[in-house]
């Protein structure tokens, strides 16, 4: 599969469902913000000495940092979190990189199931999912860059490659959201009938 493909569907979906789908509010707009100025931007390169940016992922990361900075008074959780995210990314490539014949799945797949869980396990509340994914595989995909600079002779941060993985990552939490608060709904409501039945 050619990288980009899933992210372009992923992000196109999530455009869609949030303006026809979405009751008006500010979540809704925010959405639509986000997905449309992240669709815009991914064909830009921002260039530097050593390589270049894609101006997308670097949107992705001003975004989380502005959830960062709006709770400021966890500002050690998030950095500490990141930075764990960032290292398991990190970790994963270097192992793919050198001994590759010893991953029994696709490196994508491996990434996409190890950040999912990784987020999901490290992240105090919903909100804090798409911030520590999007911080985390900045600062990763940075330092693997920079890393491999000497192989590969130029830096290119937030191919395509790892846009793919991003908004896959990004679904997946999502969907695990989404699972949670239906179960959550179902428990409470087959509670609620219980209780009544006993009363009765």
């Amino acid at each position: 599969m050619n990288d980009g493909i899933l992210f372009y569907w992923f992000m196109w979906m999530s455009w869609v469902v949030s303006t026809f789908l979405l009751r008006k509010g500010k979540i809704r707009n925010q959405c639509v913000l986000i997905t449309l100025f992240g669709i815009i931007l991914s064909g830009i390169n921002l260039h530097f000495s050593v390589g270049n940016m894609n101006a997308a992922f670097a949107f992705f990361l001003l975004i989380g940092l502005i959830h960062v900075i709006r709770f400021s008074h966890q500002l050690f959780f998030f950095v500490t979190s990141s930075f764990i995210v960032a290292t398991a990314y990190v970790s994963i490539e270097l192992f793919a990189l050198y001994d590759p014949a010893k991953l029994f799945l696709n490196k994508k797949i491996i990434l996409l199931i190890f950040l999912t869980l990784l987020t999901i396990t490290l992240a105090r509340s919903k909100k804090d999912l798409f911030s520590l994914i999007a911080i985390g595989l900045f600062i990763g995909d940075a330092a693997y860059q920079f890393i491999i600079l000497r192989l590969v002779g130029k830096v290119e941060i937030g191919s395509l490659y790892v846009l793919d993985l991003f908004a896959s990552t990004s679904m997946m939490l999502l969907f695990m959201v989404v699972l949670v608060d239906m179960f959550k709904k179902i428990r409470r409501t087959t509670f609620k009938r219980v209780t009544s039945a006993k009363q009765i």
